[in-house]
């Protein structure tokens, strides 16, 4: 079994990939379900600049 994935170096690159790919898909579905609250921006608008 060990012959077997030394043998085939890429088996190791294809799991490294897939547990890369899981970590990065865990995480983004757990940052998009703890998202924080959403907060409005109110601008506040002054007219009694001069004009140029």
């Amino acid at each position: 079994m060990i012959r077997f994935f030394r043998d085939r170096p890429w088996i190791w690159i294809v799991l490294a990939f897939v547990i890369l790919i899981t970590g990065w898909v865990f995480l983004l579905r757990l940052a998009g379900e703890k998202r924080p609250e959403s907060v409005e921006i109110k601008t506040l608008i002054r007219h009694d600049e001069p004009e140029s």
